[in-house]
């Protein structure tokens, strides 16, 4: 049978960093020494008290393992965020690193093709506890994986309560193999167990902490964070002068044999690239601020070679995950920019 993987545009999960497959990494979350040798559920475990000041002050992290997440490169695109009066725009969400960098009191709107994880940042959101609660009735043993992982074989899987599904993908997503994710023709996921004994799927201070940062309110009491499922084009049409566009789309590959840079099963070739490169003129037309992220290749650069519109800087970043020590290193990627344009 056919696999194939889904990009989850920062989806849906491809590797944006052009993986065989490889996984920029994302460390662990929050630094807890869990011990799962015994193979006992996370149940049993004490639980610890964390005061709603703290929640509500903590920096909040990537909740998942993210082939292609921007953690490692956060250091160059911080400084170069520009200022902005507007909303803050994310199309190609994923694991969300750019995102939770910004500040809380910001108007935001982010987007990802892949309906499954929009849910998990909505249970995250509006359903902590229960979602604590249900990750905590996991176990880390190959035995408990694959019997979860087979739930989407079933047909009462939809009939599952957000919170039970929510709760499957980041457990598989941690205890699979590299941090994966990876659906065969059905749709149906298929990466192996990960045998890594000390995978913390409970993560919980730092889970409340993206609680907090997605449930924050203006004094109207709307949210200020908006998530939405869809294709990336939905959130761009929202941008209007004042706002930043931060895309970070799956990658274009470094060779042929680049596996993971899909966003949907259909592919985001080279066409996509060159929709999406026409999408960012009309914004940069409009006045509204971009940063964009890709490989640095011959294709990339030769699509935002337009001075007029656009800045093309190149950066290294280390790949932290990968299928094979030779693949784990630092490769270039570009940084693509719109200011010079915008603000003249």
């Amino acid at each position: 049978m056919s696999e194939v993987p889904i990009r989850l545009s920062d989806t849906h999960f491809h590797s944006k960093a052009q993986m065989n497959p490889s996984d920029l990494a994302s460390p662990t979350l929050v630094n807890k020494r869990t011990s799962l040798r015994n193979n006992k559920p996370h149940a049993s475990r004490r639980r610890t008290k964390i005061t709603t000041d703290a929640l509500t002050s903590a920096q909040p992290a990537p909740f998942l393992k993210w082939a292609g997440g921007k953690r490692a490169l956060l250091g160059e695109i911080r400084p170069r965020v520009p200022s902005f009066s507007g909303k803050y725009v994310e199309p190609f969400l994923g694991a969300g690193a750019v995102l939770f960098d910004q500040s809380p009191e910001l108007r935001k709107l982010a987007s990802d093709y892949n309906p499954n994880l929009v849910e998990v940042y909505e249970v995250i959101r509006d359903n902590p506890d229960e979602l604590l609660d249900a990750l905590r009735a996991h176990q880390n043993t190959a035995e408990h994986y694959y019997s979860v992982r087979a739930w989407d074989r079933t047909a009462d899987f939809l009939s599952r309560s957000k919170v039970e599904r929510a709760a499957r993908f980041i457990y598989l997503n941690k205890c699979g193999y590299n941090g994966l994710y990876r659906v065969n023709a059905k749709g149906q996921m298929n990466v192996p167990y990960g045998s890594s004994p000390n995978a913390d799927y409970i993560a919980e201070a730092n889970l409340r902490a993206v609680s907090a940062f997605l449930g924050r309110r203006d004094p109207s009491g709307n949210l200020l964070t908006q998530i939405i499922s869809g294709d990336y084009r939905l959130a761009l049409a929202s941008a209007v002068p004042g706002d930043f566009v931060y895309c970070d789309p799956p990658y274009a590959p470094i060779s042929p044999t680049s596996a993971f840079v899909s966003y949907t099963s259909d592919g985001f070739g080279k066409d996509q690239q060159t929709e999406l490169r026409d999408q960012l003129k009309d914004l940069t037309d409009k006045g509204v601020l971009l940063l964009l992220s890709n490989s640095d290749v011959p294709l990339i650069r030769e699509l935002y070679d337009d001075e007029n519109y656009f800045r093309i800087e190149s950066v290294s970043v280390r790949r932290a995950i990968s299928a094979t020590a030779a693949g784990r290193g630092k490769v270039n990627e570009v940084l693509v920019s719109n200011y010079h344009a915008v603000r003249g």
